[in-house]
This record gives structure tokens, C-alpha cells and sequence, in this order.
């Protein structure tokens, strides 16, 4: 027993070195990828406007949707599998490939009657121009699914830099031009058709038959539940931007969707990473037999802490940060955007959930909570709507909330994890965001209009930084040590 004990251990310890090795690149690559992101977003959101931005925001709300349904999708259990049968490679290329032909027609039909219902003409050629992108995405699907179950982190790194360059380039140059909402459509088709090319190069795998009807049927089981649940999610997601553009203006979807991209940046950055990593490596640690639930909270409380104190300080500085960025017109996004930030705090953690869910091949619980909140939301949300962004953002914050515990019983209870034990892997988590806060919120009181703008928000994210390392390593040494075990070997 004290053998195999000492086994887990070591295996347990090993794998967090390996999740840290791969977060790692994963987090280099998504710090340089969001940092040229936000930068080409801002100079294209200047150079096109609030109107313009909306409206492209507006087509997209449908584009993105269809990218997601082949991203991440039937391609998942390629990750997940102990083994990879013959003919299950082909077979999933196969059928991700006619998935994705049916909804680039899907597209074609709602463009035409998105654009009658938004009253917004242009959204029909924005929507269907793009389109193609769904076709790349799916095509690259096999290949990204085999350089993740590889762990291939660095190199998938790599390919997503090189993709936004070279689509921001096209995207800046196309509005500098005058292009107006076409530069975003040009920037997208450039960075999927790069990072889909790149993708196949480094797996080294095209489909070299077609497959069997018998090979077909291995894609049934957790494929078919991850679409459902990745559909349910954008709905989750593209909620707001569709009902404000039915109920209020492009204006206001511009504003929204501005502010709920700067909250995705800062989830990409400091949480989508973990998630993306943290599914191959549970993934793993189940191909060789070992306990993946106390992984699971550690990894819950370290998504937590990276999520909370990064969106507390996002919400102390949106306004003036918002105002800096884009100028006056723009100022209601700042309003916007500490709404979300409440909602994005709670989507770290449940995106950790999905991850580790995914893993363990368990997401059938997990899509009935989503799928409940889809259908809170379109009832909120449709209601908050009609008294602007703002009022929206907010229902997507209570959304999330009351959501909460449907998406923590689908995940803990068949883990057998208690909430008493969830609750204490927040614990550090929501001191150390509030202790943070406090501290910045006093500076921003005493401060706030008194001193430039810039130099506030650089001030708050300074003293923000520092108040986290000194809560954290002087009054947390048990959450440090924690921390520690995913960067150090075992004894």
C-alpha cells in the first residue's frame, strides 16, 4: 500500500510538473498572442468606430457560434481516449467536415434573415465572406486534438502568435484603407487560414482514406456531447450581442461587445490556458489509473486566484481604463464592463469544471446545468435588453450567479466532492481578491480625479500586484505551498 501510494505521488507530481511545463507555454504564447490581440483590436475599434464595430459584432455573434461547433468538438475524445483505434482519426475528419458544410449553408439562410430582422442590410455579405472560417476550423480539428493529447503545448504556441500577426496585420492594413467593418472580416479569415495551415504541419497528419461505415461509429459517444455542450455555451455567450441588437442599436451591441472582449482577453490570458492544459493532463492521468479529483482542486483553487484578483482589478480600473484606451465615445463600455467582470469570475471557475468533466468523459450533468442557464438567460437577458447595455450586462452577472450551483452539483457530486470542500478551495481565493481590493479601492478613492487618468490606472495595477504578492507569501503560506506543488518535485 505505502508502495503504491508513494506510486500516485510520484505519478501525481510528475503530471503537475508536465501541466506546468504546458501552461507555461501555454500562457507565454497567450500573454504575447493577447497582448498583439488587444493592440490590433483597439487600433481596428478606433479606426472603424462604435457603429461599425457593433454591427461586424452583430454578424459575428451567428459566425462564431459555427466556428464553435467544430472547435473543440467531436475532435475531443481523440484527447480523451486510452487508445486511438484505427480508422477513428479519419472518421472524425469526416464528419467534422460535413458538420461544417452544413453550417456554413446554416449561415448563408440566417444572414439573409439576420439582416432583416437586425435591419441592418451589410450584415448579410459581413456574415457570409466569413463563413469559410467554420470549413478551416473544422478541417484543422484532427490535427489540434493529436498535438494536444501530445501535450505539444509549445508548438500550438507558436502556431497562435503567428496566426495573429499575420491577421492583425491584414486587419489594420484593410482599415487604415477605409475598409470599415470589412477589416475585421479580412483580419479573421487571415488568422484562422494560418493557424489551420500551421496545424497540419505540425501533427504531420492528413486523412489518407475514407472511412468505414463501422469506423463512423466510433465518433459516437463523447464528440456528439461536447457539440452539444460547446452549442448550449455560445448560446450562453452571443445572448447579449443578438438581443441588444434585436431590442436596442449597433451602438449598443458595439459598447457590449467591446467590453465583453476585454473580459475574454483577461480570461484567455489568466484562466483559459489552465483549462486547455488541465483536460490532456486529467486526460492522462486517467490513462494510467490515478485519482484526478484532489488535481482538480488544486487546480480549481489556482484558476480561482488568477481569475478573482484579475477581474476585482479589472472592475477598479474600467473606468478610466476604457476611456484611455478608445477616447469619450466609447465611455459607457466602462460601465459595462465591472458587470462582467463579476460574471467572468464565476466563468473561471466553471470552465474548470468543463475542462476536468471533458476529461473524465462525465459532461452529460454538466450540459443539463448549462442548458438551464441558457434558458435563465434568454429570459433575463431579453428583459434587460430594452434598457441598454449596462442593464445587460448585469443580467448576464446574476446569470452566472444563480447558475452557479447547478454547475457545481453536476460536477462534484459524482466526484464525491463536498461543498464544504469547495468552499475552502475558495476560501484563499475570495480573501485574497477582497484584501486586494480594499487596498486599491481606498487608492482609488483618495486618487481617482486627482491625478491624471494614466497614471492612476498604472499606479492601481501596481499597487494591485503588489498588495496580491504580500497578502499571498505573508498571511497564506498553506495556498503558497499549494502553489508550489505544481512547479516542484515530490520529496
Amino acid at each position: 500500500m505505502a508502495a503504491a501510494g508513494n506510486l500516485f505521488a510520484s505519478n501525481g507530481m510528475s503530471m503537475k510538473r508536465e501541466f506546468t511545463t504546458s501552461v507555461a507555454w501555454s500562457t507565454a504564447a497567450s500573454w504575447v498572442e493577447q497582448i498583439a490581440a488587444a493592440l490590433i483590436f483597439l487600433v481596428i475599434a478606433k479606426l472603424i468606430g462604435v457603429e461599425s464595430f457593433g454591427i461586424v459584432s452583430m454578424a459575428f455573434a451567428f459566425l462564431f457560434l459555427g466556428e464553435f461547433l467544430v472547435r473543440d468538438t467531436i475532435a475531443e475524445a481523440i484527447v480523451e481516449r486510452h487508445k486511438i483505434e484505427p480508422g477513428r482519426l479519419e472518421a472524425t475528419f469526416a464528419i467534422l467536415m460535413a458538420l461544417s458544410v452544413v453550417i456554413v449553408l446554416v449561415l448563408v439562410v440566417i444572414a439573409h434573415i439576420a439582416a432583416i430582422v437586425y435591419k441592418e442590410p451589410i450584415v448579410t455579405p459581413l456574415l457570409i465572406a466569413a463563413s469559410p472560417t467554420v470549413l478551416m476550423i473544422a478541417a484543422a480539428g484532427v490535427p489540434l486534438a493529436l498535438l494536444r493529447r501530445r501535450l505539444a503545448y509549445k508548438t500550438l504556441a507558436i502556431r497562435t502568435v503567428v496566426g495573429v500577426m499575420l491577421g492583425g496585420s491584414v486587419g489594420i492594413g484593410m482599415a487604415l484603407n477605409g475598409f470599415g467593418a470589412w477589416s475585421l472580416v479580412g483580419q479573421r479569415l487571415t488568422e484562422i487560414a494560418v493557424n489551420s495551415l500551421l496545424t497540419f504541419i505540425a501533427a504531420g497528419w492528413v486523412p489518407r482514406k475514407w472511412p468505414s461505415r463501422s469506423e463512423l461509429a466510433l465518433v459516437r459517444g463523447l464528440g456528439p456531447r461536447v457539440l452539444q455542450l460547446r452549442f448550449v455555451t455560445l448560446v450562453i455567450f452571443q445572448t447579449p450581442t443578438v438581443m441588444l441588437g434585436y431590442f436596442a442599436d449597433p451602438r449598443a451591441v458595439g459598447l457590449f461587445a467591446f467590453a465583453a472582449r476585454l473580459a475574454e482577453i483577461v480570461l484567455t490570458v489568466f484562466v483559459k490556458n489552465l483549462q486547455g492544459v488541465a483536460q490532456s493532463v486529467v486526460a492522462e492521468l486517467r490513462r494510467k489509473r490515478d485519482a484526478t479529483a484532489g488535481f482538480y482542486l488544486d487546480l480549481t483553487e489556482l484558476a480561482a486566484i488568477s481569475g478573482f484578483v484579475a477581474y476585482a482589478g479589472l472592475a477598479l480600473i474600467s473606468y478610466p481604463l476604457v476611456e484611455l484606451l478608445l477616447g469619450p465615445d466609447w465611455r459607457e463600455a466602462g460601465q459595462i464592463l465591472p458587470f462582467l467582470c463579476l460574471a467572468y469570475a464565476v466563468i473561471s471557475l466553471t470552465s474548470i469544471q468543463e475542462a476536468y468533466l471533458l476529461a473524465v468523459d462525465r459532461p452529460k450533468p454538466f450540459l443539463w446545468a448549462t442548458l438551464a442557464e441558457a434558458v435563465l438567460g434568454l429570459i433575463l437577458i431579453a428583459l434587460a435588453s430594452r434598457y441598454g447595455p449596462v442593464a445587460t450586462a448585469a443580467a448576464v452577472a446574476v446569470r452566472a450567479l444563480v447558475a452557479l450551483p447547478l454547475r457545481m452539483r453536476a460536477t462534484h457530486v459524482p466526484e464525491g466532492i463536498s461543498a464544504l470542500q469547495f468552499l475552502r478551495v475558495l476560501k484563499a481565493p475570495l480573501v485574497l481578491a477582497a484584501g486586494m481590493s480594499l487596498i486599491v479601492g481606498t487608492w482609488r478613492l483618495a486618487m481617482l480625479g486627482h491625478i491624471p487618468d494614466a497614471l492612476y490606472v498604472a499606479s492601481a495595477i501596481l499597487i494591485g500586484a503588489g498588495s496580491v504578492g504580500l497578502i499571498l507569501f505573508c498571511f497564506m503560506p498553506g495556498a503558497v505551498a499549494r502553489l508550489r506543488t505544481f512547479t516542484h518535485a515530490s520529496p
